[in-house]
């Protein structure tokens, strides 16, 4: 796993890995979602959430990172494919 998701936006609720967070300027994250400069981590011991597939659309099947589902509305989720917002959380097998 080379880029574990182990960042997440304050403000659009976006996971995704800390690298793709920061900014020219010294020890500055931004969201590369929505450029919220309030960005935490997720200490690893605490998450499963990794870069590959972890959301499912109910509607039309499609599985994809759920970092690509975040809308501009806070805690709404579309599937990038269809459009739909019945998104699930494709559970770790382990």
């Amino acid at each position: 796993m080379p880029n574990p998701i182990n960042a997440r936006c304050t403000a659009c609720g976006a996971t995704f890995p800390r690298s793709e967070a920061t900014t020219d300027t010294e020890n500055e994250l931004a969201c590369p979602a929505c450029g919220c400069g309030v960005v935490r981590g997720i200490p690893e011991q605490h998450t499963t959430l990794t870069q590959r597939e972890n959301a499912r659309c109910a509607s039309c099947g499609a599985t994809f990172s759920r970092s690509e589902a975040t809308t501009e509305t806070k805690g709404k989720l579309a599937c990038p494919e269809c459009g739909a917002n019945d998104i699930r959380t494709v559970e770790d097998p382990e």
